[in-house]
């Protein structure tokens, strides 16, 4: 009796099958990419009149902006691209204090 309940069951209300959400295609980022070109350029062609600060500051931003493209663009493992995310975190953290250290040398000291 449970069968035929069943079976009638799913002739009158079938179950649909759950699909996984497509992933929405990444762009191709180009303003990222221009802001990578942007700061590349300025660290080479300013290199000779930027302090240390600011050259490591200057540094550590590109390499923050590279690891978010490959964040988003990169087709690694899983634990790779943990790596790749901390050490964008990481290296945008020290660019904005050494540009906060950057700030007190030129205003305040």
């Amino acid at each position: 009796m449970s069968k035929q309940y069943k079976k009638l069951q799913q002739k009158l209300h079938p179950k649909e099958k759950k699909t996984a959400p497509k992933e929405k295609p990444v762009g191709k980022d180009y303003v990222l990419l221009a802001v990578i070109g942007f700061i590349l350029v300025v660290t080479l062609g300013g290199w000779e009149y930027m302090n240390t600060l600011s050259r490591s500051m200057y540094i550590l931003l590109g390499i923050s902006m590279t690891c978010n493209y490959l964040q988003r663009h990169a087709k690694w493992g899983e634990s790779t691209m943990m790596i790749i995310s901390r050490v964008g975190l990481v290296t945008i953290g020290f660019a904005v204090a050494l540009f906060l250290v950057s700030l007190y040398y030129q205003f305040f000291a």
